[in-house]
């Protein structure tokens, strides 16, 4: 490891569960090619990373804190970008260059607790933690932006200065119902589909342009998707790719996922899979056994996003309509990042229906607790995924073989929704009530979409007892194989991390020669 020979990278993801779970996946794949791979993080957010890692045997993994100990951030301000020149900022930045500073010195074991590495050739960095690629700047190395999200939305943010520009942005009352077109490798798309952060920003925002310009200046773009998955949009990627001027600096934009356990993705068990919950213990897995094959409905919108109390009623209401089987887990109204949101049990039965929970009992589990969605999604029971498209739970559904009901959230799920119901062909599209006259002329932001209890049991009808549902797990069930076969042994992905390594390594030989030159 302490050879100048060995490529070292320092990787700093963000907090928020779905960014850190592919960071881990991709530190893990760099670690099982002798790449030595130092994440960097939050004191707190290393603890949690550590308890995933586990035990596995893979030595030039190492996970160091910033020794920051929560004192000026608090967890959810860690999931945020820093404001540009804040006091956060500079100190987090700080923290960086002297962790970076102890690994390659000698005295490595004893200031930090881990062997000198050498000096690292690059950061790669989560888009939230622009700080990091500015540490990279001061330290004279590569930044690399590991893009945790699909590459349509990759495709917008290299775009979001063109399109305004070009007056297609931003989304005003006038506007808001326009389909926006010329963005690379999508179909003309309604507005209110883009990414969220686009329709959020003004074109006065500093945040705007902040955001979107570190990814130009990243050295290398490496995205969380494969080519199975968004082929218009890795298709249209020739328009950046390989470009390396000032306006877009990337060398490389290319696919490395799905950021998944090898063991999830093959039909070999749950393997790695790095959750709690275990089929003898979890109240979940446990139900789960006694259910028939293929028959039960999961439910989960993720971490953070969490339907109204109106909709929570809605949602029983049609479950039980529905005369399928599921398991839901259910969070109190706008949870936020409260501790039922991020995994504490708490009683929810208030905010269903009176006698639901008895009605449905036997078909039917509500859960409020954590949840190991991996493993639930590979058990034998399950048979469709209602889920708010969040990127990382879109791939692990892939993973699974397990067809969706979509209904987005936020964020860039609409997107995701729009490929995976018109492009893919994997999902079954729940459809909101229509606004009312009074939501369409307000100025203010529309309200979340709301689905009725017959949309609902409609569509779950729809996805687990009928036709359409047997085609669109047929449809899954291919697209898993070809995801499957992105990751193996030539594979498009495989292929593109394996140039990945040989530029890493090529980063240390160039500096070899230009030392020996001196």
């Amino acid at each position: 490891m302490e050879g100048s020979g060995v490529a070292h990278v320092v990787m700093c993801p963000n907090s928020a569960p779905g960014h850190t779970t592919p960071f881990l996946q991709f530190a893990k794949r760099l670690a099982a090619e002798g790449i030595v791979t130092t994440v960097v993080s939050s004191d707190r957010h290393i603890l949690e990373l550590g308890k995933l890692v586990g035990s596995q045997d893979l030595p030039t993994l190492r996970l160091l804190g910033l020794r920051d100990n929560q004192a000026h951030l608090s967890n959810a301000e860690w999931r945020k970008p820093l404001k540009d020149g804040s006091e956060e900022e500079l100190r987090v930045i700080q923290l960086l260059l002297e962790l970076v500073t102890d690994i390659a010195s000698p005295e490595s074991l004893q200031l930090r607790g881990v062997p000198p590495a050498g000096p690292p050739v690059c950061i790669i960095y989560d888009t939230f933690n622009i700080w990091a690629q500015t540490g990279a700047k001061k330290l004279n190395i590569e930044s690399h932006n590991l893009w945790v999200s699909p590459a349509c939305s990759l495709s917008c943010s290299l775009e979001a200065s063109e399109l305004f520009q070009s007056g297609r942005l931003p989304i005003t009352q006038e506007n808001r119902d326009k389909f926006v077109s010329g963005i690379p490798g999508l179909p003309p798309t309604w507005a209110m589909d883009l990414p969220s952060p686009v329709l959020e920003l003004s074109a006065s925002s500093t945040s705007m342009q902040k955001r979107y310009s570190h990814i130009r200046q990243a050295d290398c773009i490496m995205i969380n998707t494969c080519y199975a998955l968004e082929k218009p949009v890795l298709d249209a990627r020739s328009r950046y790719d390989g470009v390396g001027t000032p306006d877009l600096r990337a060398k490389y934009i290319f696919e490395v996922g799905p950021l998944l356990p090898d063991s999830y993705v093959n039909d070999d068990g749950a393997g790695d899979i790095t959750q709690q919950g275990s089929q003898e213990t979890d109240p979940c897995m446990l139900w789960l056994n006694t259910q028939a094959p293929k028959s039960v409905l999961f439910i989960s919108f993720g971490s953070y996003a969490t339907p109204s109390a109106r909709q929570l009623v809605d949602m029983a209401l049609g479950l039980e309509a529905s005369g399928s089987a599921f398991l839901w887990i259910v969070k109190p109204p706008n949870a936020g990042e409260t501790s039922a949101a991020l995994g504490t049990p708490v009683s929810v039965t208030e905010y269903l229906p009176p006698g639901f929970e008895e009605r449905v009992k036997g078909r039917g589990m509500c859960y409020s607790g954590w949840a190991p969605q991996m493993r639930i999604l590979k058990h034998p029971a399950v048979g469709g995924f209602l889920s708010h498209c969040g990127w990382n739970s879109s791939l692990e559904t892939v993973g699974a073989g397990i067809p969706v009901l979509a209904w987005p959230m936020g964020a860039e799920q609409h997107l995701i929704r729009r490929c995976f119901v018109s492009t893919l062909k994997i999902a079954i599209e729940l459809k909101a009530s229509a606004y009312t006259k009074e939501e369409l002329e307000s100025d203010e932001p529309r309200p979340a979409e709301f689905m009725s209890k017959e949309e609902i049991a409609r569509k779950a009808r729809s996805l687990m007892l009928e036709a359409e549902g047997q085609v669109v797990r047929e449809n899954i069930q291919k697209l898993r194989t070809e995801c499957r076969e992105a990751v193996a042994a030539g594979g498009s992905s495989r292929r593109n991390l394996e140039t990945y390594l040989r530029y890493l390594h090529s980063i240390v030989q160039s500096r070899s020669v230009s030392h020996s030159a001196k």
